[in-house]
């Protein structure tokens, strides 16, 4: 999602089916878009597409850690930040992919791994949200960290460089790409702008070296862009949906990892749907473990779980695939991650070629204030094969 926090409240199922009827006939008729109302329709067919398809495990290309650390007060990763309201395609920007290393030495291999997915409200609470991921006491402290909604030199967030914070807490690598660069509302025809533009995206940090980094912005999206003077402008931005792919090197194997963030627009759930097919198809006959997570906007996935039968594309995508549901043995109650504005399953995690060890979510009355999200967790064996 991209919306203010809400409390997490669970309601009956009566008054949940009432509002899926709602929201279904509003979504319908394209009047309702969650988070805001930010213009514009499906942006073109062409992304930085990924190379789905591979029969075998590819060789790993390390990413390059960058040793300097950026000047994110003013250092952008996107071309169109020089100059953001002339750029000539409001969606498909041309942005730089980010990373460092704050690993201290070769991590041991181990055969089973915790990986988490945490949609972290810009990073508001990024303080509060280590020390909880670092305290292991809802879940052990993960290997893997699959981050959506995560802000880099943005006024709001004090100008913090929110994923390198993330690997530096933890000695571990990252890499992050940019989804949007967020425009001030109220800017003139011209910049400088003040706030000044800032970034925003998602994060792969790990414990373990990553490489064969690709940033996939999906080629169905749409545009959130608004030129300046729109009377009263949401969230005007330049960009789209990406999810980045990388593969964790451990010890002499890898695991594949993608960090989803879908569509989080109600009247464009074809967008969202095409967004999770182009990346279950990206990883298509993969001969290692992979693992696929984030905040997938499966506004009404609830309705199945509840049901027992899986109707939801962005989530059939995954399963045709042989890919499982990490969750799909908890209890519907125990799954709700967001409740904006209705209590909702949209925070999931995939496992394919791994066993489930163990799986859950941070609970309601230690993680709700943390974001308006509450992060899911997998432990999962399998990692080092026979």
């Amino acid at each position: 999602m991209d919306a203010g926090r809400r409390a997490i409240a669970y309601d009956s199922p009566m008054f949940r089916r009432t509002i899926l009827a709602w929201l279904l006939a509003l979504a319908s008729s394209g009047l309702l878009a969650c988070s805001g109302g930010a213009s514009g329709g499906a942006g073109g067919v062409a992304g930085t597409g990924g190379q789905g398809g591979t029969t075998s495990t590819p060789e790993f290309e390390a990413f390059t850690w960058q040793v300097e650390v950026p000047d994110v007060r003013r250092e952008r990763l996107c071309a169109e930040a020089a100059a953001p309201d002339d750029a000539s395609d409001t969606t498909f920007i041309d942005c730089q992919v980010e990373g460092a290393s704050f690993s201290t030495g070769e991590p041991t291999a181990n055969d089973q791994i915790v990986v988490l997915a945490y949609n972290i409200l810009r990073g508001f609470e990024v303080d509060a949200q280590l020390e909880m991921i670092r305290s292991g006491i809802d879940f052990p402290v993960p290997d893997i960290l699959l981050l959506s909604e995560v802000d880099r030199g943005c006024a709001r967030t004090d100008f913090r460089n929110i994923a390198r914070e993330y690997a530096e807490a933890l000695g571990y690598y990252y890499v992050y790409a940019t989804e949007f660069l967020e425009l001030p509302g109220d800017r003139g025809p011209s910049g400088p702008y003040d706030p000044p533009v800032c970034e925003h995206g998602n994060a792969i940090v790990s414990r373990y070296p990553l490489g064969n980094v690709r940033q996939i912005r999906h080629a169905q999206n749409r545009s959130w862009y608004m030129p300046p003077g729109t009377p009263n402008p949401d969230e005007p931005r330049l960009g789209g949906r990406i999810a980045i792919a990388a593969d964790a090197k451990i010890g002499t194997r890898l695991v594949r990892i993608y960090v989803l963030h879908l569509e989080s627009t109600l009247s464009t759930l074809d967008i969202r749907d095409a967004q999770a097919e182009e990346i279950a198809a990206d990883s298509e006959g993969l001969s290692y473990p992979t693992i696929a997570g984030g905040d997938f906007n499966t506004f009404f996935y609830f309705d199945d779980l509840d049901k027992g039968i899986v109707k939801e594309p962005a989530v059939e995508s995954f399963i045709d695939r042989g890919y499982a549901d990490a969750h799909q043995d908890l209890d519907l109650v125990d799954r709700y991650t967001s409740a904006d504005p209705f209590d909702m399953v949209i925070d999931l995690i995939f496992t394919r070629n791994l066993e489930v060890v163990d799986a859950g979510r941070c609970p309601p009355e230690r993680c709700a204030s943390l974001s308006d999200h509450l992060p899911v967790f997998v432990e999962v064996r399998g990692v080092l094969g026979d």
